[in-house]
């Protein structure tokens, strides 16, 4: 090669790198017990760029984007059921596309902030459940006009003190692994709990059951209030997603739900 050639190959590099935006990887999880996906976005200005304000605002507009892209990553890998991702919903159904798309574009940004050499960090979050701009309406998009169908009766009448604000099921040390769209069944097979039996508005404003580490934390008691009937958990099941409990204590609470409606109004909390 020549090296008028590589002179000018070499001019070209140096080109694009003084012109473009420099992007960094983004960081981005799943925060069950807060319930929102979180996406962190880092990019630096170009760098022929003299203006710092200039330099700045393509920083933050790269970030943005970094951001966006690590929250759609994440969401696409999050659970809706133990068997199917949103991923899944994506491919099936492009109104869900087309709807996480819109999503992800308008999402909260929660903080903002630049280093010494003018590098942007911004950081999107994107709730899962409580407004018009969570996931969850679109994970339980193609359900939403099947009207719900009635909680099973449960096999023996069970005699349950009045006032339970809410359900906990303890299966700590069963590696349980959070879906937006849980099952609980008993050890005979039957589901008691799941979101073809729940109002799609108040899956929406709910979700439709937390995940804390222990009755007496604070998202336990936002979720399941004061009074929770709480039971143990035999086993999980469908990828360690969905709780099985006993038959006797299913009867237990569906009794109980007759009287204070806590699995109507999606109470439910797991400890995991």
């Amino acid at each position: 090669m020549s090296k008028k050639i590589i002179t000018c190959l070499t001019a070209v590099a140096m080109f694009v790198i003084l012109t473009a935006t420099t992007v960094f990887a983004a960081e981005s999880q799943v925060d069950w017990e807060k319930g929102v996906i979180r996406a962190t976005g880092l990019a630096a200005g170009k760098m022929n760029t003299p203006n710092k304000g200039i330099r700045r605002a393509q920083a933050r507009r790269a970030a943005i984007m970094d951001a966006q892209r690590g929250l759609a990553e994440t969401v696409q890998g999050v659970q809706v059921t133990s068997e199917s991702s949103m991923r899944d919903l994506m491919l099936e159904y492009d109104i869900v596309r087309t709807r996480v798309d819109a999503l992800i574009k308008g999402m909260t940004q929660i903080s903002e902030r630049y280093f010494d050499d003018d590098t942007c960090e911004v950081v999107l979050e994107m709730p899962m459940f409580g407004s018009s701009q969570s996931l969850a309406t679109v994970a339980f998009l193609p359900d939403q006009n099947d009207p719900p169908i009635s909680f099973p009766q449960p096999t023996t009448t069970v005699t349950v003190n009045a006032g339970y604000t809410g359900l906990v099921i303890d299966c700590r040390g069963m590696n349980l692994n959070p879906v937006m769209s849980p099952v609980i069944k008993n050890d005979s097979g039957q589901s008691i709990y799941g979101h073809k039996n729940l109002d799609y508005d108040k899956i929406i404003a709910n979700g439709m059951a937390s995940y804390a580490s222990s009755v007496n934390d604070s998202v336990s008691k936002n979720r399941a209030g004061n009074n929770p009937l709480v039971v143990r958990a035999v086993r999980v099941e469908g990828l360690n997603a969905n709780p099985v409990i006993s038959v006797s204590d299913s009867d237990k609470i569906l009794s109980a739900n007759q009287n204070d409606r806590f699995l109507d109004n999606c109470a439910v909390v797991f400890l995991k």
